[in-house]
């Protein structure tokens, strides 16, 4: 289950991003340059991405480790797995 204070930040995050759409929705209507289009919905995608990090290292292992009856090895070996996954996609 997700923590609170990490349920408020992604929550957070996500009207951001609802915000930002309505931005770039708006820039459409006024017929604004592709080019400046691009840029807002490349920083969506880049605020999306955050903030599927941001998920993945507060509550991976929980979610991995929850229905089962994990060893603490196990749960040490999940949680480098993790460590490993956002390193690489930072």
């Amino acid at each position: 289950m997700i923590k609170p204070e990490i349920q408020a930040e992604v929550l957070n995050r996500l009207k951001n991003i609802k915000g930002h759409i309505t931005g770039i929705e708006r820039m459409v209507e006024e017929e604004q340059s592709c080019g400046s289009i691009m840029v807002q919905l490349s920083a969506i995608r880049a605020s999306i991405e955050k903030t599927g990090l941001h998920i993945l290292e507060n509550n991976a292992v929980e979610c991995l480790c929850s229905d089962i009856q994990a060893k603490p090895e196990d749960k040490q070996k999940v949680e480098q797995i993790v460590k490993q996954l956002i390193t690489f996609l930072k």
